[in-house]
């Protein structure tokens, strides 16, 4: 006898989703992705401000050292090398007085020296080097006639070999018109490396470039 049609074990095909199950699920990704990507974004920020503030750091070791071998000269902006036309500018001078990992640190970040200080012949000439910035995060900026330092805009590099290593101060005859400034670079903050190898990250306000030399809250000046 065969089995009853009706007896069977029906088969059932599995259901796939309706369109409005897909658009929900594709609205909670979107809903998750929006939450979690700009926090994983700001982790990786704040990783690369670390990574800069150490960067700063084995500069001012390689500045402090630089001081000592040369009988306290500060190192200059740049230096001709004995038998060539070229000068070594003073990232390779430094080169010559820090650790193994500055000159291949220094490709991630773009620090800058302070011009003001570069003219000092001695580090004796800083009256208060904890309290004298001598590096910092520096670019070319788009609005130079802004007067307020955190608002400053860094311009798009034509190149990524174009890079500013030397920082302007507001006693510059050419201050007004110079793009090559201190800047903030990370999360609204900047590297800020005093002269006595002290560094933290802070707005780009802290230094005081909106005040003249001699202020007390002008920490660009040496004075």
């Amino acid at each position: 006898m065969s089995p009853n049609p009706c007896t069977r074990r029906r088969h059932r095909s599995p259901r796939g989703f309706t369109l409005l199950e897909l658009l929900v699920i594709v609205l909670l990704i979107g809903l998750i992705s929006s939450l979690i990507l700009p926090a994983l974004a700001k982790a990786r920020q704040k990783a690369v401000a670390r990574e800069s503030l150490d960067y700063g750091r084995s500069i001012a070791v390689a500045f402090q050292n630089y001081a000592k071998e040369n009988d306290g000269a500060l190192v200059p902006i740049s230096l001709p090398k004995p038998g060539e036309t070229e000068k070594a500018n003073w990232v390779k001078l430094l080169d010559e007085c820090g650790d193994s990992s500055l000159k291949a640190r220094r490709k991630r970040f773009e620090i800058g020296y302070s011009r003001r200080l570069s003219r000092l012949r001695n580090l004796s000439s800083i009256n208060k080097p904890s309290m004298t910035v001598a590096f910092g995060d520096t670019g070319e900026i788009e609005n130079p006639d802004e007067t307020n330092p955190d608002k400053w805009r860094e311009a798009p590099r034509k190149s990524k070999h174009d890079k500013a290593l030397v920082f302007e101060t507001p006693d510059d005859k050419n201050w007004k018109t110079s793009r090559k400034r201190m800047l903030n670079r990370h999360l609204g903050r900047s590297s800020v490396i005093f002269a006595d190898g002290g560094a933290v990250l802070v707005p780009v306000s802290v230094v005081g470039f909106q005040y003249q030399a001699g202020h007390p809250r002008a920490l660009w000046d040496n004075k």
